[in-house]
C-alpha cells in the first residue's frame, strides 16, 4: 500500500504532470497528423481533378457566353437601320449612310464585354469592307491593314459561298503593311464570320482579341490551353512549353483521360462546337499526393525534438517554481521579505516597482487609448500597413463624412479658421456620442471629419434625426458651411474602405450653393454620370475662345465661357465640374499666354488662382471670377501686342497673308536684308517659337478655319493652307490640334 502511495505521490509533481501533458499533446498531434495525411492522401487527387474539371467547365460557360454573344450582337446589327439602307441602295454609293455605318461598328468594338478588335461588313456587289475606322475595297484591307498569308483575300471572297452562318477559324496574328516591306503586328485575333441568310451580298466578320479573351475568361493555376474545333484541329494554344506534338483521342464519354505524362480535362461547348482542353502535367498532380521520403523523416525527427523539448521545459519550469515555492512556504506566504536568497528579495522589490510601473501606464495607456484607435482606423482605411490589431465590433456601421468650407479666407484669419474647425468637429463627436458610446469621430483630412457609427437598425433612421438636428445648428453659422456624406450600411470591417471611398465619392456630388448640404447613398447612381459626364468646349468654341482671346477681345470670350457655365445649370451639373470647367478655362488663358510670352505671373489674382476658384461655390462667384480673370489676361495680351517691333511685325503680316505659298526661312531674311540665322535668333527670342514651328501653328490655324466654316475636302484643304504633302499635313494638324483632319471635322458635326 505505501509504494501505491508514494508512487502517487511522485505523480502528483509538477515535473511529471507537465512532461505528461507535452506527450499528451505530442501523441494528439501525431494521431491526428498521422489520419490526416492518410485521408488526405486517399482524397486529395480526386480534388484535385474534381477542381481542374470545374474550372474548365466555367472557361467553357465563359467562352460559349462570348462567342453567343458576338454572334447575337453581329446577326442584329444586319437589322440595323444604316445597314438596311446601305443593302437597299448598293447601286449608289451613299457617303453619308457609309459614314454612320462606320459609326456603328465603332460603337460596336467599344463594347468591353466583347473583346472585340475590329469588326468588318464585306459588301460583295460592291467589294467594299467597312470597319471601325475606313471603308477601303476588299483588296486593300486584306493586304494592308489586316494581313496574313492564310487568310487572303481569295478566302474572304469564298465565305460568300460557305453555307455555314456561323464559323470561328484559327486564332492567328494579322498585320498592316502600309509599305512593301514595312509590316506592323495588329495583333492575336479570331477571325468569326456571322452571315444572315436574307443577306447574301452581305456577310460581317469580327475580329476577337485572343489574348484579353483569354486573361478574362481562363482562370487557372496553369496556362496549358487549348481549343480545338469539331475535326480535332487546334484553333488556339496557350502555349508550346509543353512539347506536345499532338493531343490524343478525347473519348466524349468521360471528361477527362490521362496519357503518358500529362492529364488531359477536356468539355465542348454547345453553341460553338468547339473543344476546350486543359492539359495539366501529372507530376503537378502527384506532387500534391505524394509523401516522399523527406516528409516522413522530418515528421519522426519533429516528434523526437518535441520530447526533447518538453522534457527540457518541464525540467526548467519545475527547477525554478520549485525553489520558489520552497521559499514561500520559509517566508510563509509571497511577500517582500528579507531573505538569504538575494533573488527573492529582488524579485519581491521588482514586483513592488512593477506595480507602481504598470499603474502609471494604465493611465497613461487610457489617454492615448483614443489616438491609438484613430490611427489604426485611418491606417485600414487608406491601406496603410502596420502591425496594429483593429478590434472591430460585427455590427452594422455607417460613415458620415463632414467637408467643411470656411468663407472669406485669409492668412490672418487661419487661427480662427482652424478654431471652427475644431469646435465643428467636437459638437459631431458630441451629438453621435450621446447616442452611442461606440461611435468615433476623427479629423482624417484638413477639411474633413469622418464619423464612424454603429446602428442595430437595418435603415439609417437614427442617423438622419441627428443629422437633420446638425444641419439647424449648421445653417446658423455665417463662418462657413458643410458637406455631408452619409454612405450606406456595411457589416464587416473588409469593408471599411469600400465604405470610406462611397463617402467620398458622394462628397463630389455637392451643388451649387453655400449652405449645408446632406447626399446619401440614395444617389450613389450620379456618381458615375458626373465623372463621365464632363462639359468641355467644343472645337469651334475653344477655337473661337483662342481667337478671340489672342485679339485680346474680352467681351467675345467672356460670352463663351458663360454660355459654358449656363449649360452647366442647365445640366444641373454639380460643383466639382464647375471647378473643372473653370481650371479647364484657366489653363487655356495662361498657356495661350505663355505662347505669346506674356508674363501672367504679374497678375496678383493667379497667385492663388487654384485656391480661388475651389472657394467658389456659387454660379456668380464661379462666373465673376472667371470674368474678372479673363478681364485681366485679355488686358495684358492688347498690352503685349503693343509691343511690336518691325522683324517680327513684318514676317507675322507676311506668314499671315502668304501662308499658302512656298514659304522658307532664307526667303524671309532675304525680304528684309539680313541673314537667316540671325532672323531665327530674332524671331525666337521676341516670339518665344521659332520660325518653322509658327508658320505651320498659322497654316494649321487657317485649315483648321476651312474644315469648320467649308465642305472643302481634306486634300484641297491641305494644298490652299501651304502643304503639298497630305502626310506631313495629318502630322502637323495632328502635332497642333492632337487629333487628326478628319476626326477634327468629326467632333464639330457632332
Amino acid at each position: 500500500m505505501k509504494p501505491i502511495l508514494k508512487l502517487k505521490d511522485k505523480t502528483n509533481s509538477l515535473f511529471i504532470r507537465l512532461f505528461a501533458s507535452f506527450l499528451i499533446v505530442i501523441i494528439m498531434l501525431v494521431s491526428f497528423n498521422y489520419f490526416s495525411i492518410g485521408f488526405s492522401q486517399n482524397h486529395l487527387r480526386n480534388e484535385v481533378i474534381n477542381y481542374n474539371n470545374l474550372n474548365l467547365k466555367n472557361t467553357t460557360e465563359n467562352y460559349e457566353k462570348e462567342f453567343e454573344l458576338i454572334k447575337n450582337q453581329l446577326l442584329n446589327f444586319y437589322y440595323n437601320e444604316n445597314v438596311q439602307s446601305l443593302y437597299l441602295n448598293q447601286s449608289q454609293y451613299n457617303f453619308e449612310i457609309s459614314s454612320k455605318v462606320m459609326q456603328d461598328i465603332k460603337q460596336l468594338t467599344l463594347n468591353p464585354l466583347l473583346y472585340l478588335n475590329n469588326v468588318i461588313l464585306y459588301n460583295k456587289n460592291t467589294s467594299l469592307v467597312f470597319d471601325k475606322s475606313t471603308i477601303s475595297m476588299d483588296r486593300i484591307f486584306f493586304s494592308k491593314f489586316y494581313f496574313n498569308e492564310d487568310f487572303p483575300l481569295s478566302f474572304w471572297q469564298n465565305q460568300f459561298t460557305n453555307k455555314s452562318n456561323f464559323q470561328i477559324y484559327p486564332a492567328t496574328s494579322f498585320y498592316e503593311k502600309p509599305f512593301f516591306n514595312d509590316s506592323n503586328t495588329v495583333g492575336i485575333f479570331f477571325p468569326l464570320i456571322v452571315k444572315n441568310n436574307w443577306y447574301h451580298d452581305f456577310y460581317m466578320a469580327a475580329f476577337l482579341d485572343v489574348n484579353k479573351i483569354f486573361h478574362a475568361h481562363h482562370l487557372s493555376i496553369n496556362n496549358n490551353f487549348f481549343i480545338l474545333d469539331d475535326q480535332g484541329n487546334r484553333l488556339f494554344s496557350s502555349s508550346s512549353d509543353l512539347g506536345i506534338s499532338s493531343l490524343p483521342r478525347l473519348d466524349e464519354s468521360v471528361n477527362y483521360l490521362k496519357k503518358d505524362k500529362y492529364y488531359y480535362f477536356y468539355k465542348r461547348g454547345s453553341v460553338s462546337g468547339l473543344t476546350y482542353v486543359n492539359v495539366v502535367p501529372d507530376e503537378y498532380v502527384s506532387s500534391q499526393v505524394s509523401l516522399n521520403v523527406s516528409l516522413v523523416s522530418l515528421f519522426v525527427l519533429s516528434v523526437v525534438i518535441s520530447i526533447i523539448t518538453s522534457f527540457l521545459l518541464s525540467k526548467s519550469f519545475h527547477i525554478p517554481v520549485r525553489k520558489l515555492l520552497d521559499s514561500i512556504q520559509q517566508l510563509k506566504g509571497f511577500v517582500p521579505v528579507q531573505s538569504r536568497i538575494n533573488e527573492f528579495n529582488l524579485i519581491g522589490r521588482q514586483i513592488n516597482q512593477i506595480l507602481e510601473i504598470n499603474q502609471d501606464i494604465h493611465e497613461d495607456l487610457s489617454h492615448k487609448n483614443s489616438l491609438l484607435k484613430t490611427y489604426t482606423y485611418i491606417s485600414s482605411l487608406k491601406k496603410i500597413r502596420n502591425n496594429v490589431q483593429l478590434n472591430f465590433i460585427n455590427k452594422p456601421f455607417v460613415f458620415i463624412l463632414f467637408e467643411l468650407t470656411y468663407k472669406n479666407r485669409h492668412n490672418d484669419l487661419m487661427d480662427t479658421e482652424q478654431n471652427w474647425f475644431y469646435y465643428i468637429k467636437e459638437f459631431i463627436d458630441l451629438q453621435f456620442t450621446e447616442h452611442s458610446s461606440e461611435t468615433l469621430t476623427f479629423q482624417i483630412e484638413e477639411k474633413q471629419i469622418l464619423t464612424f457609427f454603429f446602428t442595430d437598425e437595418t435603415e439609417k433612421v437614427p442617423v438622419k434625426i441627428i443629422l437633420d438636428r446638425m444641419e439647424r445648428v449648421f445653417a446658423n453659422h455665417q463662418e462657413g458651411f458643410v458637406t455631408i456624406a452619409v454612405s450606406s450600411i456595411y457589416a464587416h470591417s473588409s469593408e471599411l474602405t469600400k465604405a470610406y471611398e462611397e463617402a467620398l465619392n458622394l462628397i463630389k456630388l455637392r451643388r451649387l450653393g453655400d449652405d449645408t448640404q446632406i447626399i446619401d447613398s440614395s444617389q450613389a447612381d450620379s456618381i458615375q454620370a458626373t465623372e463621365n459626364n464632363p462639359l468641355m468646349l467644343s472645337p469651334q468654341q475653344e477655337h473661337e475662345f483662342y481667337v478671340n482671346l489672342q485679339a485680346g477681345n474680352v467681351t467675345e470670350a467672356v460670352k463663351i465661357v458663360q454660355r459654358g457655365l449656363a449649360q452647366l445649370m442647365k445640366r444641373e451639373a454639380v460643383l466639382v465640374q464647375y471647378h473643372k470647367f473653370a481650371k479647364e478655362i484657366i489653363n487655356k488663358t495662361t498657356n495661350t499666354m505663355t505662347a505669346m510670352q506674356v508674363d501672367y505671373q504679374k497678375m496678383n489674382i493667379l497667385v492663388p488662382v487654384q485656391e480661388q476658384i475651389l472657394n467658389c461655390c456659387t454660379f456668380q462667384q464661379i462666373s465673376g471670377f472667371l470674368e474678372g480673370f479673363l478681364t485681366n489676361s485679355a488686358s495684358m495680351i492688347r498690352d503685349k501686342k503693343e509691343e511690336r517691333d518691325y522683324i517680327t511685325h513684318f514676317v507675322v503680316e507676311f506668314l499671315k497673308e502668304n501662308y499658302a505659298q512656298d514659304i522658307s526661312l532664307d526667303l524671309m531674311a532675304e525680304k528684309l536684308n539680313i541673314t537667316g540665322g540671325y532672323l531665327s535668333t530674332y524671331f525666337k527670342d521676341k516670339t518665344g517659337t521659332n520660325f518653322i514651328d509658327y508658320l505651320n501653328e498659322v497654316r494649321i490655324t487657317k485649315a483648321q478655319e476651312m474644315l469648320l466654316h467649308s465642305n472643302r475636302k481634306i486634300q484641297e484643304v491641305a494644298k490652299r493652307s501651304g502643304y503639298q504633302n497630305m502626310n506631313s499635313f495629318n502630322r502637323m494638324f495632328k502635332k497642333f490640334s492632337g487629333i487628326t483632319p478628319s476626326e477634327f471635322r468629326k467632333q464639330d458635326h457632332n
